[in-house]
């Protein structure tokens, strides 16, 4: 069985031989790049200077020997967008860049991440605005310059393939070029405005899908889509707000997806927190990958989880707790940590081994080899 037959068999709720495992293949299931060197290390391997996928993160590329090593079953694929390698300005306080959306990101001298600084469309606009403003273009040929190679040769080498995506998703952009506070009023005090500028993002997408399917579909098994929906301790928004103004548009994007790429397809979606009330709709939409898997977030039990959706959903991510145990337990507490979560979450398939969103530059390197011998003591099925 090769790492992509391990992928679809887990997500068709088969068994495979073992549970698939993932780092480093996303923008959400990746490694920063400190944490990487020194994994990298860990594992005997030369590094060099570290390739970034994502600045703004600092998510590192993580290098075929490591990925080899550790038997990553899934291998992704990034646009060339601006995130990847922007032009950074020395500025008083830090460096800076301005992505293709018109948003500026700083990180402060001493820093690890860039923060947003400036939206575009910050204080009073119109329709008009959003309209005449300068979009990028989705379908622009140096947005998949190289990748039908790559994606080629993982597919030829059989690994799954997943397709990153051009921006995030459409209520996270609008809390981005409008600013979170500014576009919480729009929803709940002119949703006109609210909807139109998340339509925007909408048809973008969809022409981002459609080029990328053209382009390199038969090799692509998913595309990352994204709207963090959750908080620690609750929804961002109310469920009924998702339900009117958010849920039609995830459901055009999934569409689209399913409409674009040619079989086996699964729709991924990444949303953090406390999301337990909305997984029924996520569901309803056509989700059949739940990314990360909050499971310190309220209501968000695993074993809960697997009892109530797992014959529909394939949980992709909740193998550890980023937020405490991976960073500050023993290794002891790690291991203990990553076999409870196998034990609850893989009977039955439907799921693949990832942690908690990415892996942040402070996670000592004895946790994540605890993390990696817990695992393969109990992947077998």
């Amino acid at each position: 069985m090769n790492s992509r037959e391990r992928v679809i068999t887990t997500l068709e709720h088969g068994l495979p031989d073992r549970v698939p495992f993932d780092l480093g293949s996303t923008f959400v299931t990746g490694i920063t790049r400190n944490a990487y060197v020194r994994l990298a290390e860990y594992l005997g391997q030369e590094v060099g200077e570290v390739e970034l996928c994502d600045v703004v993160q600092q998510l590192a590329v993580v290098g075929e020997g490591v990925v080899e090593r550790l038997e990553v079953d899934v291998r992704g694929v990034v646009p060339n967008i601006v995130r990847k390698g922007p032009a950074i300005e020395r500025v008083e306080g830090g460096d800076e860049f301005t992505d293709e959306w018109g948003v500026r990101w700083k990180r402060p001298q001493g820093g690890l991440y860039f923060d947003i600084v400036d939206s575009p469309f910050s204080g009073a606009i119109s329709e008009k605005a959003i309209d005449g403003f300068a979009w990028p273009r989705a379908c622009d040929p140096a947005l998949f310059a190289g990748l039908a190679e790559r994606a080629k040769e993982y597919y030829e080498r059989g690994y799954a393939v997943i397709l990153e995506n051009i921006c995030a998703g459409v209520f996270e952009m609008c809390c981005r070029v409008r600013g979170t506070e500014q576009f919480y009023m729009d929803l709940a005090m002119n949703p006109k405005l609210a909807t139109r500028l998340m339509d925007k993002f909408v048809e973008l997408k969809i022409e981002y899908y459609k080029t990328a399917a053209e382009v390199l579909g038969e090799y692509v098994q998913f595309v990352r889509e994204v709207d963090d929906m959750g908080g620690q301790e609750a929804l961002l928004i109310s469920p009924g707000m998702y339900r009117d103004l958010i849920k039609p548009r995830h459901k055009r994007l999934f569409e689209a997806q399913r409409k674009f790429f040619p079989k086996p397809f699964y729709v991924f979606f990444h949303s953090d927190g406390a999301i337990y009330d909305i997984i029924p709709d996520f569901l309803e939409i056509g989700v059949d990958v739940l990314n990360p898997v909050q499971l310190t977030a309220k209501g968000m039990d695993a074993a809960k989880l697997k009892q109530e959706f797992g014959k529909d959903l394939t949980f992709w991510g909740g193998g550890v707790d980023t937020q405490n145990v991976l960073l500050r337990g023993t290794p002891e507490e790690v291991k203990a940590n990553v076999t409870e979560r196998i034990e609850q979450l893989s009977p039955g398939g439907g799921f693949v081994f990832a942690t908690v969103h990415n892996v942040q530059d402070d996670v000592p390197a004895e946790n994540l080899a605890a993390m990696l011998e817990a695992f393969r003591a109990a992947r077998e099925y």
